[in-house]
């Protein structure tokens, strides 16, 4: 009995109001089921109003269908029409080429012919050219229309642009078309206001979005203004009342890119302008000759060894790092390499006032704290004790010899192997079948004993030998650190930092760790040694064999640091 799934499909809302909606494809695939008795429909999968242009992939109910004919067992996909499969014509050769590898078939309801024939074959590809024709040239009207639309001062769809409403009107007897009129007045206002500060103050994007946030005006579509989002009220001509259509056009299955402005369309005053055209023309002037001062330089790049690894107790943001050149006092060029807040940075002083730090300072502080942790002896007498702590309170939580848990699984294997010669000697088969049962019940309790002391012998021999590297590691850090190559460096202070945190914005609080990691910190220390000559002697052994619980022992440290004292 052949299994068969339906698929239905409608490119647009216009299609779903004519004869070829989802109802009606269903009922005439439903009808073919009950006229060629034996199928049985499995499974139904629709996509309503994707798309006619939307490639296959992209279709949630197609995906489910194929992926669904690949783990079931289904002979064929009815469709209404094989329009409906895929108006592409090598995406529908793909397909169906797949599909058939499950013994697949795509069978059109109303369009009858046998695949499988010559003259079918023929006319299969030939309904798929004009399938794919029809989508070409329809596409290609569509585009037309939308010119003359727009040509006329109408839109053609799009987000409604802050400060303005979509309004439907009727032109004479002909359809209905859509347009901008003004929308809620304070948003008209808002969008005036950021016109005048660009013109009369001649305020920045950053600077207009500063004082927006200061008053605690709403943005559109997010909580706050960034400087984008005034840049792009400020370049929009829909402000002066144009209509500007077919700015970008697809490039690729997702992406957009920008056409060339002969190409586009643009109907001055289509609708009621916020702004004058005067005004707009003299802010894109001011725009496009106003000058910025790059707080970096592209072509001389910096290394920052604690990035993303700052962060702001004030807004939670992230420190960056920043380069800017200047002049000082004596006429002498300098450089500065400073942590910015990005809060600060992106969003002003008014989200987050938070000092910057100097680079160097606190690039030292850290390396210095790293340095005292296991260089000092206190410390590093400290941090031994701590481990062999650990080790001893993992062993004694146990207790078990690994000799004697191999010893008990000996004793079951030989006592089964006495009871399977006892049943050979004439014992009670019922009484010997019993104590075997017994004995093999008790060995795998034995044996999840063995591998739990296996497990923790592997953890605890891991934490010695990373200890030992780690004494390694110590004598070639004290005063190798700088010598070390920067990606070096930067797992050295990404495998003993936690993190660091500028407290109450005035106070660095550095948070130090020593991870003991069986596979981090040997390969780190391999690195390390090898960057700074160490040759294969000192080297640490290989590193123990994977183990299914990889914990890692932490030993936090705080370290408080004056901000001011950066500077």
């Amino acid at each position: 009995m052949p299994n068969v799934v339906t698929y239905c499909r409608v490119s647009s809302e216009e299609q779903a109001e004519k004869d070829n909606s989802i109802p009606a494809q269903r009922k005439a695939l439903r009808s073919w089921v009950a006229q060629n008795v034996g199928h049985v429909i499995t499974e139904d999968f629709v996509d309503d109003g994707v798309s006619a242009y939307a490639p296959a992939d992209r279709r949630p109910g197609f995906c489910a269908m194929v992926s669904f004919c690949r783990k079931n067992q289904v002979d064929a996909i009815l469709v209404h029409k094989l329009d409906r499969f895929s108006r592409n014509r090598e995406e529908s050769i793909l397909f169906k080429s797949l599909l058939r590898k499950h013994g697949v078939q795509v069978k059109s309801v109303t369009e009858q012919f046998d695949p499988e024939s010559p003259q079918g074959f023929l006319y299969e590809g030939m309904i798929e050219v004009i399938n794919q024709f029809y989508s070409m040239n329809l596409g290609t009207e569509t585009l037309k229309g939308m010119r003359e639309n727009a040509s006329r001062g109408w839109v053609n769809g799009g987000a409604v642009p802050y400060g303005y409403e979509r309004r439907k009107v009727v032109d004479g007897n002909g359809p209905e078309h859509i347009t901008w009129a003004l929308g809620d007045d304070a948003e008209v206002a808002v969008v005036r206001e950021i016109f005048r500060l660009a013109d009369e103050e001649g305020l920045g994007n950053r600077c207009i979005a500063a004082a927006l946030n200061r008053r605690g005006v709403p943005a559109p579509g997010r909580e706050r203004w960034g400087p984008s989002t005034v840049w792009f009220v400020l370049k929009n001509q829909v402000y002066a009342g144009d209509i500007v259509w077919f700015k970008s056009r697809r490039k690729g299955r997702t992406g957009r890119t920008k056409t060339a402005p002969e190409e586009q369309v643009v109907q001055r005053d289509a609708h009621p302008a916020i702004v004058s055209r005067e005004l707009f023309e003299r802010c894109r002037a001011k725009a496009k000759s106003r000058k910025f001062a790059a707080h970096t330089t592209p072509h001389q790049h910096v290394d920052y060894l604690l990035g993303r690894l700052i962060r702001c107790d004030h807004c939670g943001g992230s420190f960056v790092g920043r380069r800017r050149e200047y002049t000082n006092h004596r006429g002498e060029k300098q450089t500065s390499l400073t942590y910015y807040c990005s809060g600060y940075l992106f969003r002003g002083k008014e989200t987050c006032a938070s000092l910057p730090i100097d680079m160097a300072w606190l690039d030292g502080v850290v390396v210095d704290a790293i340095r005292a942790r296991l260089t000092d002896a206190d410390g590093w007498n400290d941090l031994e004790s701590r481990v062999r702590e650990r080790i001893g309170a993992r062993r004694r939580s146990y207790g078990q010899d690994p000799a004697g848990v191999r010893a008990k699984l000996a004793d079951i294997d030989r006592r089964v192997a006495n009871y399977w010669k006892a049943l050979g000697d004439g014992m009670d088969a019922a009484q010997c079948k019993r104590l075997i049962d017994d004995l093999q019940a008790r060995r795998i309790v034995v044996e999840h004993e063995a591998e739990t002391l296996a497990r923790e012998d592997y953890y605890t021999l891991a934490l010695e030998k990373n200890l030992a590297a780690l004494g390694r590691f110590r004598t070639h850090f004290a005063d190798g650190f700088d010598r070390l190559p920067f990606g070096v460096r930067r797992q050295v202070v990404l495998a003993f930092v936690e993190g660091i945190r500028v407290h109450d914005r005035r106070e660095v609080v550095i948070h130090l760790k020593v991870a003991l990691d069986n596979l981090g910190i040997q390969h780190l220390t391999d690195e390390a040694e090898t960057a700074l000559g160490a040759g294969s002697e000192g080297r640490a052994d290989n590193a123990m064999p994977d183990v299914e619980s990889r914990v890692a022992f932490c030993q936090s440290r705080e370290v408080w640091l004056p901000l001011l004292d950066s500077n």
